[in-house]
């Protein structure tokens, strides 16, 4: 299936979802592990119509991805980094290329290729100010082809983190 076709499928899914699956997709956003029963019995379907919605949801593309949400605190990673990167040149391949070291990279937490004045944007997140500085100087050295330049910003706080997309409206 080509992603034209599977977003035009998930685009009708989500067109004619109903207030059912809505609820379902907000209960498992605020907590994965919650059983089928107590879902079950917030929309008012037996247990095993509920595990056939979310297996459908899941099979849809809908729910794409099943995880734990780890503390940074508690695996060391509390300096959160946003990194703006120019690119030299946006030939497709050197792009894709690109992407796929990210992607690589452990402390990249989060890449949006983006508009405007920088060409994406990085959540990075490190133990502390070396390894970040490690991080840049490893980015800076082994793709010095394609970054053109960067802009770190650190995050001393963060406000707000969530995974969680509105689905009742």
């Amino acid at each position: 299936m080509t992603n034209l076709q599977r977003n035009f499928r998930l685009w009708a899914w989500l067109y004619a979802v109903d207030d059912i699956a809505r609820t379902i997709l907000s209960m498992l956003q605020e907590n994965a592990d919650i059983p089928g029963k107590v879902i079950a019995d917030a929309v008012n379907l037996s247990t095993s119509a509920v595990e056939r919605r979310i297996s459908k949801l899941k099979q849809d593309g809908i729910i794409e991805k099943i995880v734990a949400v780890v503390s940074p605190k508690a695996v060391d990673r509390t300096l959160s980094v946003l990194v703006e990167l120019e690119i030299q040149n946006e030939h497709r391949h050197a792009l894709e290329q690109f992407q796929r070291w990210l992607d690589r990279a452990p402390e990249v937490q989060s890449c949006w290729y983006v508009t405007g004045d920088m060409d994406y944007v990085l959540l990075v997140a490190v133990r502390n100010l070396e390894e970040y500085n490690a991080f840049i100087e490893r980015l800076m050295g082994e793709q010095q082809a394609l970054v053109r330049k960067y802009k770190s910003l650190i995050a001393p706080k963060t406000v707000k983190h969530g995974l969680g997309l509105s689905v009742l409206e």
